[in-house]
């Protein structure tokens, strides 16, 4: 291996650290939760059964599909069973693209998603980037709970300007917090909701 050859692999790791250096945050539009629903084309819990990263056609963008299977359908796309999403970044090799603020998915995690509709390509995207992606956590008495995990990556734009925002959101008992989305979109008649449930 000539010295030219030997080099490459510094320029290239030398141009990573300075493209992670400078590309730190995403600044997103900020949504509540009332927003996030009424602007989302499709929600739903769903479980992630597959992902995968591939090249473009054009081999200049990395994206990552999740297959997510609908596990309940809280608005949008009545009937359909599956839900597959196309995001930039992923792993090829060894090569890693990174996209700050994106929400990441890992396989056979239950999540609560907010999406947009389906863009040119014929893929939903997730409303909001991370203020979207709800993940279902289960307790040690079995009781399911979904929280908003929110990078430091990430800067959400409101009236008040630019605001960082905690890196976890405080649980909510699942089931009260579908049947508040339910009532809040009036989605087949008003939902009781008892707020002292922990289901």
């Amino acid at each position: 291996m000539n010295r030219a050859m030997r080099l490459v692999p510094v320029a290239i790791l030398a141009l990573i650290l300075v493209s992670a250096i400078t590309a730190t945050a995403t600044t997103v539009q900020k949504f509540t939760l009332q927003e996030l629903a009424r602007k989302s084309s499709t929600i739903a819990m769903a479980r992630v059964d597959d992902a995968y990263s591939a090249w473009d056609q054009s081999h200049k963008e990395i994206y990552t599909f999740y297959t997510l299977q609908v596990l309940d359908h809280v608005k949008g796309m009545k009937g359909e069973t599956t839900i597959t999403l196309r995001q930039l970044g992923g792993v090829v090799g060894n090569i890693e693209s990174i996209v700050p603020g994106m929400p990441s998915f890992r396989k056979g995690e239950e999540v609560v998603v907010f999406l947009t509709q389906k863009d040119a390509a014929g893929y939903p995207w997730v409303m909001g980037l991370q203020q979207g992606k709800y993940t279902v956590v289960t307790d040690a008495s079995g009781k399911k709970s979904v929280r908003n995990e929110l990078s430091d990556e990430l800067t959400r734009v409101g009236p008040g300007g630019a605001e960082k925002v905690p890196s976890v959101s405080g649980d909510l008992p699942l089931r009260a917090f579908l049947d508040g989305i339910k009532t809040d979109l009036n989605e087949a008649g008003k939902v009781q909701v008892d707020p002292t449930t922990n289901e």
